[in-house]
């Protein structure tokens, strides 16, 4: 939620400064007496300046709210840009059937039909005791989510715990959560109780006491296996494991997993695939918001089109003026290119400006292929801009010339 108020305070506060400062450099340099041509290209826009704020706010928001919202959106193809959700493993398993055998020792792959499995794969194997599902994919509150018990130094080695020291009770095992099951699935805060029956029938409280990013872990809370043995003892198998293999080596793990261990009702997928699911719902947010911004663009694309039209009919008069006292008109189309250029040039660099910096430390996790659509939507933006001006000014003063 922090992030989401971040987001839209930094936007509008970077939109707001943009005008701010457009403002002032407008004001500074229209009410010069100086009798150069710059002088006379602000004076034009001090004159016009509603048409160029009206401009400015519709161009700038909408180009905002796009790119914004592109730069937001995750890519869950390379691992190396969702370390933090898969801790770095490339394949996640789930069974219906628990597993009994440790499958990193040469013991437990021969049992399980493994021997195929490639030498440095790396497997961390779960218990799991089954109750709610508290991931995204579940819009209902949750008071029991499932519960996950790992060798917990392993699970900190590989993923990022945010947790406080300070949050001993009484009594309380420790878990650790997804940042969003927290606030979104459980509703609740660091510090707080999940309630749950022993195996011998006595209430048993989970403190949540840390939070992780988004992972392939959403909708479980995860503790120490050997508190979670002492909870529900006859859990010895288990159900879920991550598996970590080379990226050439992913489609054959994949496959070997799903024959050997068929008769455990095993589903593998890859932990990219599965972070792609949970982030469904956002996707669809972030698609209606896209499609906001979109409009909010084409709005301010007409806006700068009418403007432009507008501003080029009240200064007919002026262009057939400067023809009579022989004012050249290459010279007389620069200056209109420019007075109506930098209002649009300047939004957008705006615009674009501040979705990179809404997207705050989120920005590493942006993958090269988004920086490039990126790169050549502003390019392709931008050239149409100057295109569009361009061409409107020539055809305007050339008539009036012409005429």
């Amino acid at each position: 939620m922090l992030k989401v108020v971040l987001f839209i305070l930094i936007g509008c506060a970077w939109v707001i400064l943009g005008l701010a400062f457009g403002w002032h450099w407008l004001v500074k340099h229209g009410r010069s007496l100086e009798n150069t041509q710059s002088t006379l290209l602000y004076a034009e826009l001090y004159f016009n300046r509603k048409s160029a704020v009206v401009s400015y706010l519709t161009l700038t928001l909408g180009v905002f709210i796009v790119f914004a919202v592109g730069l937001n959106r995750k890519g869950f193809d390379d691992i190396s840009h969702i370390i933090d959700g898969t801790g770095g493993y490339s394949l996640w398993m789930e069974s219906t059937v628990p597993i009994y055998y440790d499958m990193n020792t040469v013991e437990g792959r021969r049992q399980l039909s493994l021997k195929d499995m490639p030498a440095e794969a790396t497997i961390m194997q779960f218990l799991r005791y089954s109750a709610d599902d508290a991931s995204c994919l579940n819009l209902n509150k949750v008071s029991t989510p499932t519960v996950l018990g790992v060798d917990i130094d392993a699970f900190r080695h590989a993923f990022k715990v945010n947790s406080s020291r300070s949050m001993v009770k009484e009594n309380c095992y420790p878990v650790f959560v997804d940042e969003t099951v927290l606030t979104w699935g459980l509703m609740k805060s660091l510090g707080d109780t999940l309630y749950y029956q022993s195996s011998r029938g006595e209430e048993v409280k989970l403190l949540l006491a840390g939070t992780m990013p988004n992972t392939v872990l959403q909708g479980n809370v995860v503790m120490d296996q050997t508190q979670f043995a002492e909870i529900w003892p006859e859990i010895t198998g288990s159900e879920v494991a991550l598996i970590k293999v080379d990226d050439n080596d992913v489609e054959q793990t994949k496959t070997l997993l799903t024959t050997a261990l068929n008769e455990y009702g095993v589903r593998v997928m890859s932990t990219g695939e599965r972070l792609r699911q949970f982030y469904q719902v956002t996707d669809t947010y972030l698609t209606i918001f896209l499609t906001l911004g979109g409009i909010g663009l084409l709005i301010g694309v007409f806006s700068f089109v009418i403007i432009i039209r507008k501003n080029l009919v009240m200064k007919e008069k002026d262009i057939r003026l400067y023809n009579m006292l022989g004012f050249p008109s290459e010279t007389l189309k620069c200056l209109l290119f420019n007075e109506h250029v930098i209002v649009p040039l300047y939004a957008i660099f705006i615009g674009v400006t501040g979705a990179i910096l809404s997207a705050g430390a989120g920005i590493s996790d942006i993958t090269s292929s988004t920086w490039l659509l990126c790169l050549v939507f502003t390019s392709l933006l931008v050239g149409c801009v100057l295109y569009y001006v361009k061409t409107i000014i020539i055809n305007q003063i050339n008539k009036q010339y012409d005429d």
